[in-house]
């Protein structure tokens, strides 16, 4: 219980110091990546387009996803080529997307009522109750994304990635699409990264 309510307070500080565009909120980016400790050669690639079946609410932010991870590796070097056409390798894009919460934005005013008793020995008791009147509530977005690239020769999966990210609903279309520039940058970031260790990318 004290753990979850530790977690429930912090959220605010998360936000507050989170990246601002058009009005969206946005936290870092964790990102962990797996790969066979060889070096990866560049080469072409294509979108795996089966690997998006069964994936619902997505529309045109899929698109978005898709083509910031196809801007990253091509700016490593890779090629891309049409969906279906002979290439090097396929390029598996999984994208999930849940709400995991809510921030309240713009309060105008608020009134908080504290105390507290007791020492540094013997303990002490403390409460207080805060309102807030005015502003709006966001629901807070969870973004997962995973990036698979398989040799199309012979199906292995030479470096797999996976990127979360967490903040309040895009805006707009453009507000989306840098989101999924900045999500996607954060997964390529240092590529191919060392196998099995989680960074945060502000």
């Amino acid at each position: 219980m004290r753990r979850r309510s530790l977690a429930l307070l912090m959220l605010p500080a998360l936000f507050a110091s989170a990246c601002t565009t058009g009005g969206a909120r946005r936290g870092p980016v964790e990102v962990i990546r797996y790969n066979l400790g060889t070096p990866i050669a560049v080469g072409s690639f294509a979108i795996d387009r089966d690997a998006a079946r069964g994936m619902t609410g997505l529309s045109s932010d899929y698109e978005m996803v898709v083509s910031a991870v196809g801007d990253e590796m091509t700016r490593l070097g890779f090629t891309r080529v049409a969906d279906g056409a002979p290439s090097i390798y396929l390029v598996e894009v999984s994208v999930n997307r849940a709400q995991v919460g809510e921030t309240r934005t713009g309060p105008r005013f608020g009134i908080g009522l504290g105390g507290g008793t007791g020492g540094f020995r013997g303990g002490g008791v403390g409460g207080g109750v805060s309102t807030a009147f005015g502003g709006s509530t966001r629901a807070v977005i969870g973004n997962d994304l995973t990036v698979k690239i398989r040799r199309r020769t012979d199906q292995t999966v030479v470096w797999e990635g996976n990127a979360r990210s967490s903040g309040t609903a895009p805006a707009n279309a453009d507000d989306a699409a840098f989101e999924a520039g900045r999500v996607a940058n954060a997964l390529f970031r240092d590529f191919p990264g060392q196998s099995g260790f989680t960074t945060t990318v502000p």
